[in-house]
């Protein structure tokens, strides 16, 4: 049995009684490689002979960006060895040229090579190896030559970190639906084709390294080298802006029903601030009801029926558990054990790449989004998560986040000033981090103290993970609806 499918077993038959044996349709693997260019003639001919000659067959198109040198005139050469040459009468980018290339494809896998570039024979033969039906795209190391030689070694899946910068370069193999679904290559910023793709396509499953190595030419004349005196300056600039162009927000929240009557102005505020965000991709809000009564997940589903041109999608999914106690121990402890478990059940339920939890008695400035999504994504090495600052309203004199000291004791804010600040732990009523860069599980104490909020934090710390705390984003911490804390 292979699949769902039963393969007939071979009968014993006669001349006279012979029976046909069914057909079975067998999808064929096949690679379309399209080389997009434009101008780049004096390399061209080993970029395509180096298609045209891998180990596997593949279907080879050159997609011309109305190139006017002699480009057109060389690929015209390699048709009698079953080149596609598919020509444009005007301008189009990069990005247009390599999808009218794909357009012209047959190939269920699709691999992309530049035209100053170089393919070792059997660079396809070991990008298919690696590839599986779920895969949606295969990348590998790639070698310079020419003005300069390195070795770029790619990581494996599970230990890059691909929101950080790039590390999957133009020809990597992918599985045509993904790279369809993923929304083919797009001009966001006029460079990081390649890292916008991957970032999209990874959602669609794991992506997986082989052992090929693209052979990356460096000149004097190519894009890379033309751009990297006038964008190194830049790069702390244009890392943050393809993170935040590209990233998903999932905002997420646990109501308990113990604030319902503050329900809408705390939806309100969150809409606000996530319309102010303005994100290109879709945001999704998850809120999970504790507050096991009917009439309030009724008022619930109607209040955020009214934000649908907000979020993409609203799920509010019940999550009805009871917390018993007789003595304020048994209380804490199973107030953190709740928290916890809420907490890993809306990392489960929440899709973005971004989280953002939001308390049910937190009222958020209505800056907070744009504020605490800049600082997430800013810099070489963005920080883990970042916090808005608000007041404990069992102790008002202390902010909910501070540091650990070497005993391991909390040390609270008192103040939190004008400057953001780096801290050891902060709490879960508005706290935005990286999903795949931050704990997998929320446990529910931190050494035998029930907070759930502080043992995520530690953790994180522990790995050399970064909180920042950011003035900037002073929240209300609400009492009742008329009694908002500052």
């Amino acid at each position: 049995m292979v699949g769902n499918a039963l393969w007939p077993k071979p009968e014993k038959t006669n001349n006279h009684h012979e029976k046909s044996s069914p057909k079975i349709k067998v999808r064929e693997t096949k690679v379309s490689i399209i080389i997009g260019a434009r101008n780049n003639a004096p390399f061209l001919s080993d970029a395509i002979k180096s298609a045209l000659k891998q180990s596997v067959p593949c279907e080879v198109i050159y997609s011309d960006d109305c190139s006017f040198d002699e480009s057109l005139k060389i690929a015209n050469h390699f048709k009698n060895q079953g080149l596609i040459v598919v020509d444009s009468l005007y301008h189009r980018g990069v990005c247009d040229t390599r999808n009218e290339g794909v357009s012209k494809a047959t190939g269920n896998y699709l691999l992309f090579l530049d035209g100053d570039d170089i393919l070792p024979t059997d660079y396809v033969k070991k990008h298919l190896k690696a590839i599986t039906p779920t895969t949606p795209f295969v990348y590998g190391d790639a070698k310079a030559f020419g003005d300069y030689s390195t070795l770029w070694e790619a990581p494996e899946w599970e230990t890059g970190k691909l929101w950080l910068r790039n590390f999957v370069n133009t020809s990597a193999l992918w599985n045509r639906q993904a790279f369809e679904t993923a929304g083919r290559w797009r001009n966001k910023i006029n460079t990081m084709w390649d890292w916008d793709l991957a970032l999209r396509g990874s959602r669609l499953g794991t992506p997986a390294r082989s052992k090929a190595i693209l052979q990356y030419r460096q000149h004097a004349s190519s894009w890379s080298a033309n751009i990297q005196t006038k964008y190194k300056q830049r790069q702390e600039d244009l890392l943050p802006r393809m993170r935040r162009i590209c990233s998903r927000l999932s905002v997420g929240s646990i109501v308990s029903g113990r604030l319902s009557k503050f329900f809408p102005q705390w939806m309100s505020s969150v809409s606000q601030a996530v319309k102010l965000i303005g994100s290109s991709e879709p945001v999704e809000l998850v809120i999970l009801d504790n507050s096991n009564d009917p009439n309030i997940l009724s008022m619930i589903r109607s209040e955020t029926h009214r934000y649908l041109n907000t979020f993409e999608t609203i799920r509010i999914i019940p999550h009805s558990v009871s917390i018993n106690y007789s003595t304020e121990k048994e209380r804490r402890n199973q107030v953190a054990q709740f928290m916890a478990h809420a907490c890993n059940r809306l990392r489960i339920e929440m899709k973005g790449d971004i989280h953002w939890l939001i308390e049910d008695d937190i009222l958020v400035p209505v800056e907070a989004g744009v504020n605490l999504l800049e600082q997430l994504t800013a810099g070489w090495i963005p920080p883990n998560a970042v916090s808005g600052c608000y007041r404990n309203r069992h102790v008002e004199t202390q902010f909910v986040g501070g540091h650990f000291d070497d005993y391991h004791i909390v040390n609270a804010f008192s103040e939190i000033g004008t400057e953001t600040s780096t801290v050891d732990y902060c709490g879960t009523g508005c706290l935005m981090f990286w999903k795949d860069r931050t704990p997998r599980y929320w446990e529910s104490h931190y050494r035998n103290v029930p907070a759930h909020d502080w043992e995520w934090c530690a953790t994180l710390k522990q790995s050399d993970g970064k909180i920042l705390m950011l003035p900037s984003v002073h929240c209300g911490h609400v009492r009742s609806p008329e009694d908002i804390l500052y």
